[in-house]
């Protein structure tokens, strides 16, 4: 699995970014994106799925993130939910299925759907949420969080 593609694409976004040049950010994120999704396992491994996993998952974060910035909730919601849809497409693929704490119907990226739903425009639902926690103990769900 090459993602020499992948990370120059997000290293350019990221750079794009903090240049404060917004379609050049996003136009590289969407690119990081679109290589994600074109990027497969060679030998099927725990750690190279984990790797195709975690590269999909901060694509669609950083997506969510840069809308967040922008102030734009559907955009970055748009990506939430993608980034939950790649971990449930990958996600029976896990060799720990015993594991007490694993992936509901939201996914790994719950905790990152209920930290966009602490921000709701709604003050009462917002301060409704302050104070859920979704923590739990799998290592893998773990990674995801976003920061």
């Amino acid at each position: 699995m090459d993602v020499s593609r992948w990370e120059r694409h997000t290293l350019l976004a990221a750079e794009a970014e903090s240049s404060h040049k917004p379609m050049m950010s996003v136009i590289h994120y969407q690119l990081a994106l679109a290589e994600s999704q074109q990027l497969e396992t060679i030998h099927d491994t725990k750690d190279e799925l984990e790797d195709l996993l975690t590269i999909k998952v901060i694509s669609c974060h950083n997506l969510a993130s840069f809308w967040r910035k922008l102030g734009d909730k559907d955009y970055e919601l748009k990506y939430l939910q993608l980034a939950s849809e790649q971990i449930m497409a990958m996600i029976p693929q896990c060799p720990n299925k015993a594991c007490s704490a694993f992936v509901d119907s939201l996914g790994c990226c719950k905790s990152a759907l209920v930290e966009f739903l602490k921000r709701h425009p709604n003050p009462a639902i917002a301060r409704q949420l302050v104070n859920i926690n979704t923590s739990n103990q799998c290592e893998l769900i773990a990674r995801f969080r976003l920061q």
